[in-house]
């Protein structure tokens, strides 16, 4: 028998548990949980949020945050070492991410070593979605997200301001339909494909940040850094005698033609290729379990990559011809990757070709005029089956004119 004295001790303990439990927010709806977070651009509470996720909803949205908050970061941090405007609307690549328009957030000292630890901490968060996606399962899942309304703050001044649009940003770089040019939203539903989309696009990216830093880029700087930033350090010699009001657009031209015959970059890291060159295999993987989950899917809800069957972004329609085409593109590229097939060159005789797989196993210097040239590959070369430009005619015909937007967006 319970008496008076236990019955009063339970509910002195159960009704401040209750009250507890009543204040305590509900579990997240992980279908859509996410959009919100990405409409306020709530970046940082939503990786918050997504700490410990349960389920492959929950895992996608996290490496989503983590990927975007990378982004967030490198552009927010151009923007802080003074980026020039002009030179966003270069479209060079990695400053496309930037948004023409937006006001600057300062003038900082733009010095190497910061632009370098730029592209590494993109790097990190690149990695940390990589792995996030890594621990998923082959469970299928739905995230909703209308990629019309997510905002991230690509400036870095704490505000999240109306035209600070994502699809601003992966229109230019993907191709992708804006509201204004369809008088919809763009919605999306992602899936267990699209999370193998996204694990290759981290692949890929990092492979190309690998690139990069595997080099010491200051002759360049040194040539044409004041063409990209306001005040930078150290300043390009010339840059100290010019006369800005004087032909400007010409000069500013003309460092960065100097910049190019300066692209004779020593290589400060001798694993930096052979581990892009791992990224992009992965990046190759990825692909193919992605659009092998594409063809086995059955509904046609917001596809982001649609099958023949479905409907993509903007009424986008794929053939059966085009996937087909594309996993022998891949095929293709895996090959080169692993030194099976020959990369050409213009003046190399027909049956030899550069070989990938010895070039990242001793990897040169980059010497622009002798990679053009061709004197830069004697090391590298040999006789083989060339993937020449017969075979990427013949690759590229199921896709037409849009082979390079298939590329871009589908990896």
């Amino acid at each position: 028998m319970i008496n008076g004295t236990t019955r009063v001790m339970f509910w002195r303990h159960l009704i401040p548990l209750g009250l507890l439990l009543t204040l305590m927010p509900a579990p997240a709806d992980t279908t859509n949980a996410l959009d919100g977070f990405l409409r306020d651009g709530r970046i940082h509470e939503g990786l918050a949020a997504f700490a410990s996720p349960k389920n492959n909803s929950e895992r996608f949205s996290l490496a989503v945050l983590q990927t975007l908050d990378g982004l967030q970061q490198f552009s927010a941090g151009l923007y802080k070492l003074g980026i020039k405007p002009d030179f966003i609307q270069s479209g060079i690549p990695f400053f496309r991410v930037v948004q023409p328009g937006l006001p600057q957030a300062s003038n900082e000292i733009a010095t190497p070593e910061k632009v370098a630890e730029l592209f590494n901490n993109f790097r990190s968060s690149l990695k940390r979605a990589n792995s996030t996606l890594t621990g998923m399962s082959d469970e299928q899942f739905k995230v909703e997200v209308n990629l019309s309304q997510a905002r991230l703050d690509f400036n870095g001044d704490g505000i999240v301001s109306s035209n600070e649009l994502l699809v601003a940003t992966l229109g230019r770089v993907l191709g992708l339909p804006s509201r204004t040019q369809t008088g919809e939203d763009l919605i999306i539903h992602f899936d267990s494909a699209d999370a193998m989309w996204l694990k290759g696009y981290t692949h890929f990216l990092t492979g190309i940040i690998d690139i990069i830093l595997a080099y010491d880029w200051l002759p360049v700087w040194n040539q044409c850094a004041h063409v990209v930033f306001q005040n930078p350090d150290p300043m390009p010699p010339i840059a100290r005698f010019s006369a800005v009001s004087q032909g400007e657009d010409f000069a500013k031209w003309a460092d960065l033609i100097a910049a190019l015959h300066e692209m004779r970059l020593e290589l400060r890291d001798k694993n930096g290729l052979s581990d892009a060159r791992d990224e992009f295999r992965s990046m190759i993987s990825c692909s193919r379990i992605c659009w092998k989950r594409v063809l086995a899917e059955t509904d046609d809800d917001h596809k982001w990559l649609p099958s023949p069957t479905q409907t993509g972004p903007g009424g986008t329609k794929i053939t059966q011809q085009q996937i087909d085409g594309w996993m022998r593109v891949l095929d293709e590229l895996d090959a080169i990757l692993a030194g099976k097939k020959l990369l050409p060159h213009w003046r190399i005789k027909d049956g030899t070709g550069i070989n990938v797989d010895k070039l990242v196993a001793s990897p040169p210097e980059l010497d622009l005029v002798l990679m053009i040239q061709g004197s830069a590959f004697i090391p590298y070369l040999e006789e083989g089956p060339v993937s020449d430009q017969t075979t990427w005619r013949t690759l590229r015909q199921p896709f037409g004119p849009g082979f390079m937007r298939f590329a871009i967006w589908s990896q």
